[in-house]
């Protein structure tokens, strides 16, 4: 499933920062996770699949890893994204980062572009 322009994400203040929320949308039988991501004015969306394994990145409980104020963990296998690019920072994705999604910023609040 591909998002489509004008969807909403998330109001920026309820964004940790740093850190970042998971946001889960259905449309019949197809199911979308994006992460939405904030350190300090940079903000981020990208699909919630680890490339390395492609599992969904957060914990059981829903809540995301943030390491380092820097860098989204991936849970099942450590992989570590940059919060404001998706690149690789280390572990098993292998250099291959984050598929990002384009925003826009709108009355404080986050929409796919």
């Amino acid at each position: 499933m591909t998002p489509k322009p004008g969807l909403f994400l998330a109001r920026v203040d309820a964004l940790p920062n740093p850190g970042a929320i998971v946001v889960d949308f259905a449309e019949g039988e197809s199911r979308l996770s994006i992460v939405v991501t904030r350190r300090g004015d940079a903000i981020a969306a990208f699909r919630n699949r680890c490339p390395h394994a492609g599992y969904p990145m957060e914990r059981p409980d829903g809540r995301m890893v943030i390491q380092e104020g820097r860098f989204l963990v991936c849970t099942a296998h450590g992989a570590s994204f940059a919060l404001e690019s998706g690149d690789c920072a280390g572990g098993p994705c292998n250099g291959e980062g984050l598929e990002r999604f384009a925003i826009e910023l709108r009355d404080e609040s986050v929409f796919i572009a």
